[in-house]
């Protein structure tokens, strides 16, 4: 899930820090007694022109960027969206989540819910009799560090998963897994620790980690859109699946800045803030990890997440940046953190610019707005009537689809899916550039498919769950021998091809 933070990624983070802000319109609050208001780039040492090539870059290379917003000293220089996404939406934030969860464990202990970072963990199941003696000295440190010992991390985490997601006793479950070295010894990335931290925070304060998060920090912050996933019983996952809107990440990131305090009002203690982003373990470039937050070399620390989720946070120069995607190369990364790098030229204010201004300003309308250049849609008469309107059975794949259909009527295209212990749903489908919207109704999330001929026998549907990060490319080959689908998805590594027989409807 995160092995690139234990890569050369750190240099590009360190680059994008230093470009701090990026985009402006007006110097007025973006709402009436919040705390960010806007600043032009130059106000702030930033040049419009040279942060304008982010634009550039991104629509050359076809980067799958989300959103961007970068705050110094309380004035949001850069806001922009790319479509498809939209402002105003709420994005998963994926492993984002563990260090908000982090805070929520501070908040708990500062209250006197939890005693401190060093109680034992068993001391909040007494119903879990210990197996090994891993148990006996399992403290809520050896969670929030990854070093609780488990069995468990990069390689065989999805595994887990799949049979973390059925079982009725998700703590048993967990506490199953067997100990590999004693806790407090080795950093091994682990998602199952969060959970456990999440079911404490409820054992602890009879709020479920969103309820809790929400009486002690969401509502003081003004944070008031919020999607947490769940289990059957209620529990938060606590190492993801929270979705918030970029600008509610960026206020948890200047309540860090500002050491736990807003509004005057003590939040988080200064102390824990400490704790959290001083490295527990110190990998191999320099880099580490505290409390559920990634460290930089030089100080400034990360909200980080699968597929470019993040919120870096720089003391030095009093900045944030938050990013939303739907993954991104180590290239790209690097690339744009230079493009931010290269345009700060000083700490002082540039000489006014106000034609790059407008340019920059332009240039940020624009991403926002649907393109109409590529794909194109080119009607393919002969291969439709092999494809479209026939239900198609798919053997077992990663996006568990059972069965699905292109839907072909009137001149629009829609596709059907029926998944493994779903309901069916038929999606709206656009055709070439242009996106059609489909709005998951429980958890809000936005949904852009389309579909063009890739060449006269291959229609490829780009299905991107947008604010859910995942984008698909699910390709329908027509063979002389029988169809074939091939599904791509780039934050998961997710390549595979199979065939699919066809039922011709009547």
């Amino acid at each position: 899930m995160h092995r690139s933070h234990c890569k050369g990624i750190a240099f590009m983070l360190l680059l994008l820090m230093k470009a701090a802000p990026m985009f402006s319109q007006v110097t007025k609050p973006v709402f009436p007694g919040e705390t960010f208001s806007f600043s032009v780039p130059e106000e702030e040492g930033f040049s419009s022109k040279g942060l304008s090539e982010i634009f550039t870059y991104v629509k050359e290379n076809d980067v799958n960027i989300h959103s961007l917003l970068i705050v110094r000293n309380k004035k949001i220089v850069f806001d922009a969206c790319f479509y498809p996404f939209r402002s105003g939406l709420r994005h998963d934030i994926a492993s984002c989540t563990k260090s908000v969860t982090s805070l929520l464990i501070g908040i708990a202990i500062d209250k006197g819910y939890i005693k401190s970072e060093d109680q034992l963990v068993l001391s909040f199941f007494p119903e879990i009799k210990p197996t090994a003696k891993g148990f006996e000295t399992l403290s809520i440190k050896d969670l929030l560090t990854m070093k609780s010992g488990f069995d468990c991390g990069f390689a065989n985490e999805d595994s887990l998963f799949h049979e973390l997601f059925p079982s009725d006793n998700w703590p048993k479950f967990i506490f199953d897994i067997p100990f590999v070295t004693n806790p407090g010894q080795q950093f091994s990335y682990c998602s199952c620790n969060y959970y456990l931290l999440g079911e404490i925070i409820y054992r602890a304060t009879a709020l479920s980690p969103e309820n809790f998060a929400k009486k002690y920090l969401f509502n003081d912050l003004g944070i008031t859109s919020v999607y947490w996933s769940k289990n059957k019983k209620g529990i938060n996952y606590g190492w993801g699946d929270l979705a918030l809107k970029p600008v509610d990440l960026a206020k948890i990131g200047q309540l860090l800045l500002d050491g736990g305090q807003w509004n005057g009002k003590t939040l988080i203690s200064a102390d824990w803030i400490k704790k959290a982003k001083s490295m527990n373990t110190v990998f191999g470039n320099g880099n580490g990890y505290g409390y559920g937050f990634w460290i930089d070399k030089d100080g400034s620390y990360n909200l980080e997440g699968r597929g470019r989720q993040r919120v870096h946070i720089d003391s030095i120069h009093n900045a944030l940046v938050v990013e939303t995607a739907g993954g991104l190369t180590d290239e790209q990364k690097e690339r744009i953190g230079q493009m931010i790098g290269h345009s700060l030229s000083t700490d002082k204010k540039l000489k006014s610019d106000p034609a790059a201004f407008e340019n920059l300003k332009k240039r940020t309308l624009q991403a926002a707005k649907a393109g109409t250049d590529s794909p194109v849609y080119a009607p393919n008469a002969a291969g439709e009537e092999k494809l479209f309107n026939k239900e198609m059975v798919f053997p077992a794949n990663s996006l568990a689809i059972k069965n699905a259909e292109i839907i072909s009527k009137k001149g629009n295209l829609a596709l059907m899916l029926k998944q493994t212990g779903a309901p069916t749903v038929i999606y709206p489908l656009g055709k070439g550039a242009a996106y059609k919207f489909y709005q998951d109704t429980r958890s809000g999330h936005l949904y852009a498919l389309r579909g063009h001929w890739k060449t006269s026998n291959i229609f490829e549907i780009e299905f991107n769950l947008l604010s859910k990060i995942n984008k698909y490319l699910i390709d329908f080959t027509i063979g002389e021998k029988g169809n074939e689908v091939s599904i791509k998805e780039g934050t998961h590594g997710i390549d595979e091809v199979f065939p699919v027989p066809v039922i011709n409807k009547r």
